[in-house]
């Protein structure tokens, strides 16, 4: 009988395979995944292809599911070489290039240049009092371990904790004792058996040379605001502490004074943009002004204006749609790099704690002409194009990216969410074709590699204004001053 059931159910999936090219999946509710994309985080899709935007490689490791299996393990083993990471432990107690240089098999000399640049890191079970007190005030220019700029899931829950205070030297000190793995920038003595993780051959960013006193738009006693050129992280790699925002406008602007006259090394960034976004980033000179922009920005009194060019005209006037909670936690693995929204308001109130709302506004949606010869190899072909102009009224990841999808105007080069444009999470909860349909799109997304059509033109806060210049795509003549 049994035998029976497994022949009958057989012959059920390949006549549904034959009929519509692929295959009957279990689709669960709110918002729906297949069961075998399930994890314990709440998302899990195809995990090997979607990972966060800090960790997502290079798109040329990623596989070609039309490929062939015999192709396949070899596309699968060609990652480039930033992502190879060594971990080891050290033999003895002693110099860390030593130990660097026998963990990895690399001479002496490239051993040093890896602690340089920021590539060496290791598992510090106690950090010392005084190296504590250091990161947390600033105090120290010689501090042996040196963090991200914004530490891993900065301000991730911040729909669950608005109200909650910033974080006090208690928090702090039980925060960094509980750490695993620690940059070390500086040559010093390790004691044998120190875990150690090394990046033998670490990510280059060339488009922080751009970086320069140019593209500084603002400066005072507290915050400096800059125009970041695309393809440049606002946050440090883990193979480079340099190559970044605040380490570019260190490295080719600095150094700067704060308020009480003291030099500045190295400013603290504020809040993110997305590597291959370009715009007005904020970053600040001390602890203190980077806690006040924080605090702004919970109490929603940031104004941020994008540019964003698209090929279909987007609907003007104020936009809502919902995100689901979980997916928008910073420091989530596992879920895709996408943001998924709903246009769908929540049914209740308990239900609605699972969702974020976003909002933005639409000012205006023109159309232009893209420049043929753009700095970034992008053709127009003879396609109209729009640029639009948007005010951000919350702050969420992806925000501007996916509600524009969501409305079937994806943003120009964005092929993390063209291959979804127009699709909601209400499809998925819809079940049926549709919500295969879109499980399937889902896997086709990409996180960029080259720069998409999208500005942070404007950032305004406590009487602080920053205008980025000219967008790559335009000569900026339909740009005005909407503040």
């Amino acid at each position: 009988m049994e035998l029976k059931i497994s022949i009958l159910l057989l012959l059920i999936v390949t006549s549904f395979t034959l009929c519509f090219g692929f295959s009957p999946q279990v689709v669960l509710s709110s918002p729906r995944i297949r069961s075998s994309q399930i994890c314990t985080n709440g998302f899990r899709i195809n995990q090997s292809l979607f990972m966060s935007a800090e960790e997502t490689p290079d798109t040329t490791t990623l596989v070609d599911e039309n490929i062939s299996e015999k192709e396949t393990p070899e596309v699968q083993s060609s990652k480039p070489q930033w992502m190879k990471c060594v971990n080891g432990v050290a033999p003895r107690t002693g110099p860390l290039n030593e130990a660097v240089s026998k963990v990895a098999e690399i001479p002496l000399e490239q051993a040093n240049d890896l602690i340089t640049i920021g590539a060496v890191w290791a598992k510090m079970d106690v950090l010392t009092e005084e190296e504590i007190l250091d990161q947390y005030y600033g105090t120290s220019d010689n501090a042996k371990i040196a963090y991200a700029d914004l530490g891993k899931g900065w301000n991730s829950n911040r729909y669950l904790r608005e109200d909650i205070d910033e974080e006090d030297l208690d928090a702090f000190i039980e925060r960094m004792e509980s750490g695993r793995y620690n940059r070390i920038m500086s040559p010093c003595t390790i004691a044998s058996g120190t875990d150690l993780r090394i990046y033998p051959f670490p990510r280059r960013f060339p488009a922080a040379n751009d970086l320069d006193e140019s593209r500084l738009l603002h400066e005072d006693t507290t915050f400096i605001i800059v125009d970041k050129p695309p393809l440049l992280p606002t946050q440090p790699d883990a193979s480079n502490y340099f190559e970044n925002c605040p380490g570019a406008v260190s490295m080719n602007m600095g150094p700067f004074t704060n308020l009480e006259g003291n030099k500045v090394e190295r400013p603290l960034l504020c809040h993110r943009v997305d590597s291959v976004v370009s715009g007005a980033v904020v970053l600040s000179k001390d602890v203190n002004g980077q806690a006040v922009f924080s605090r702004l920005q919970r109490e929603r009194k940031v104004k941020k204006v994008y540019k964003a060019v698209t090929k279909r005209p987007v609907p003007l006037g104020m936009h809502v749609h919902w995100m689901w909670g979980e997916m928008t936690r910073r420091g989530n693995s596992g879920g895709p790099a996408c943001q998924l929204v709903s246009h769908e308001v929540p049914l209740n109130r308990k239900k609605a704690k699972s969702w974020i709302r976003c909002i933005l506004e639409v000012v205006k949606s023109e159309p232009i002409t893209v420049d043929k010869n753009n700095e970034y190899g992008y053709d127009p072909g003879d396609e109209q194009h729009y640029e639009n102009t948007i005010r951000l009224v919350t702050g969420r990841k992806h925000q501007v990216r996916t509600q524009l999808a969501s409305l079937g105007a994806p943003i120009i080069r964005d092929t993390l969410y063209e291959p979804i444009a127009g699709m909601t999470l209400d499809l998925l909860n819809a079940g049926g074709e549709e919500a295969m349909m879109m499980d399937m799109m889902v896997e086709q997304c990409r996180v960029p590699r080259t720069p998409i059509g999208l500005q942070a033109h404007a950032i305004m806060f406590g009487g602080v204004k920053g205008k980025a210049g000219t967008p790559w795509w335009g000569d900026g003549s339909g740009n005005s001053n909407i503040f």
